[in-house]
């Protein structure tokens, strides 16, 4: 079973929610939020730590010199192809052994590795996860790098967080690059997460830092979708701090 062969993943036995956004869009907020829950563990920035992870697991499951060596693998030798007749399974195949790969192995067991070295929810927690910013960095891999997380990390849940484009090219994170090509960047962002929320939209959900001027109600909003119920005076106080800070 999955849960024996990388306990580390299976460990939160509520799931993982990941917090997808960019510089300056008051994620760390949401962050403060979702750890106000009991048993809530989310972690911040690593660097886009799972997008290498995420690289490393397509090349494997993906490249040709992989996929055809495993294709081939259960072949007759002349069913195979004639690249790999004469060398597959063989000490001088330029390539050897990358036919025993297993792919779903190699995917579970780096993000196993990640759940453990890097998240290391504590004692107690039921729901890990991190936020970062760098996601949307390279749109080609965008919706590949979210499928693998969905798929590894169990009962995975996206919040995706948005804020005024202005109000975010302001801050001093983006001021060394011309404020048309942060709105570039931005508009482009937001059309990924909005896109991937209308393909999966049960494990889904957009949070615009603006409603949070709406106080408690909104903040609501986001627990109901993570089924989690906390009291308006614990809300409040998260709130109350984040937003003066």
């Amino acid at each position: 079973m999955n849960e024996e062969r990388y306990p580390a993943l299976y460990a939160p036995k509520d799931g993982y929610v990941f917090v997808v956004t960019y510089g300056r869009s008051g994620s760390t907020l949401t962050q403060s939020l979702l750890n106000a829950i009991p048993g809530y563990s989310i972690r911040g920035e690593n660097g886009n730590l799972t997008y290498f992870l995420s690289r490393a697991i397509h090349l494997v499951a993906k490249h040709d010199m992989y996929t055809w060596r495993r294709e081939d693998l259960a072949k007759e030798p002349q069913e195979r192809r004639a690249y790999l007749k004469n060398i597959l399974g063989q000490p001088y195949d330029p390539w050897a052994g990358a036919e025993s790969v297993e792919p779903e192995d190699f995917r579970l067991s780096l993000m196993n590795l990640f759940a453990e070295k890097v998240l290391k929810p504590e004692t107690g927690c039921r729901v890990s996860g991190f936020k970062e910013i760098r996601l949307h960095e390279d749109p080609n891999f965008f919706e590949s790098h979210l499928d693998y997380l969905r798929d590894s990390f169990p009962k995975t849940r996206f919040l995706f967080q948005t804020r005024n484009h202005d109000a975010v090219s302001r801050s001093s994170w983006w001021a060394n690059k011309p404020k048309h090509v942060v709105y570039k960047q931005l508009k482009q962002a937001d059309e990924m997460f909005s896109e991937y929320s209308r393909k999966n939209p049960d494990i889904c959900f957009t949070i615009s830092y603006e409603k949070y001027a709406e106080g408690i109600d909104y903040a609501r909003e986001i627990y109901n979708f993570l089924g989690e119920d906390m009291s308006d005076d614990a809300i409040g106080a998260t709130l109350g701090q984040k937003l003066r800070h």
